[in-house]
């Protein structure tokens, strides 16, 4: 749905952290998918630093990397680095551990 992720854009960093936490909270499995999706797109805002504890705090590895291998090839921060690292490992991506 491109219009919940564009909606976020129109929310507080306070606010769109707090409603993806929410959205993880009550039903992981279906949005998971849109929460990477717009941390993605909104990281900037949101920073990497809040994202990537929001998605451990879940203990979502899965969301973790798929939401870091979207910003990994563009980021300069040894911490998006080792956490994606980390998630590539934990949910068995080997092949991207060894691009890496």
């Amino acid at each position: 749905p491109e219009w919940l992720v564009g909606f976020f854009a129109t929310l507080s960093v306070e606010h769109s952290i707090e409603c993806l936490k929410e959205m993880l909270t009550n039903n992981i499995q279906q949005n998971l998918r849109i929460v990477v999706q717009v941390a993605s797109k909104y990281h900037e805002q949101l920073t990497p630093e809040a994202l990537i504890e929001m998605f451990e705090s879940f203990k979502s590895f899965e969301g973790l990397f798929y939401f870091l291998g979207a910003i990994v090839n563009f980021s300069q921060d040894p911490e998006v680095h080792f956490k994606y690292i980390e998630a590539a490992t934990k949910t068995g991506q080997i092949k991207e551990v060894e691009r890496i």
